[in-house]
């Protein structure tokens, strides 16, 4: 028996047919194409605000330990233009001297190789932030770079906040104004040797000043 308005519910209850679904994954494929680019890039450059945020981390927990333990501490940077590393696009290493002073004493000199990047066999070195954390599968065309004035080496001095450079003004009068201006680094992504996407730039003030990300 024939019942008025069946016909048109058994074929809305068909569901789509095979072209219509070849249409639907067809306009699907091209959204998440077109989405891909943008999405690729907002992951790259959440990589370079997370290696910003752990360098301002590293030389705040230079500045805790310092205080925690009644020594020095020695933040050191490096990168593979001012130093020569072999593995590493840039490096930082935080060594603890032997005395509360930034002093050649407490540091032997002040004489650190960073080429081997050999924190895990050194009994000073504390703590380490290294580039081959964040590459990309290790492609040496794909970096995050860490870019500050050729090689620097900072300094915590034991029961203060100062912080110094390690440099000549550090073993006669670090309290110049010279000594504790500020010291910067550019965090950014490259791509064969060409800068791309968003940079942050990272502050390490000198004195009581606290290490930040500028934007």
């Amino acid at each position: 028996m024939f019942v008025p308005g069946e016909y048109r519910n058994r074929k809305s209850q068909q569901g789509l047919t095979l072209v219509e679904l070849m249409v639907v994954l067809a306009v699907m494929g091209v959204l998440v194409s077109a989405a891909l680019p943008s999405m690729s890039q907002g992951l790259a450059d959440r990589r370079v605000a997370m290696v910003a945020r752990d360098v301002v981390s590293l030389f705040r927990r230079a500045r805790y330990m310092s205080l925690a333990y009644g020594r020095a501490h020695q933040v050191v940077y490096a990168n593979d233009s001012g130093a020569g590393l072999t593995n590493d696009a840039w490096a930082f290493e935080t060594r603890r001297g032997t005395g509360g002073a930034c002093s050649l004493t407490t540091y032997e000199n002040g004489t650190f190789a960073l080429d081997d990047l050999d924190c895990g066999s050194n009994w000073r070195c504390v703590d380490f932030l290294y580039a081959n954390t964040y590459d990309t599968a290790n492609d040496a065309n794909n970096l995050i770079r860490v870019d500050g004035w050729d090689n620097t080496s900072f300094c915590y001095e034991a029961g203060s906040n100062n912080q110094v450079f390690i440099d000549t003004a550090l073993y006669s009068n670090w309290q110049t104004p010279a000594s504790r201006a500020g010291f910067g680094f550019v965090v950014y992504r490259e791509i064969s040797g060409d800068p791309v996407g968003v940079a942050r730039k990272v502050l390490i003030p000198m004195g009581t000043g606290t290490p930040r990300v500028l934007q």
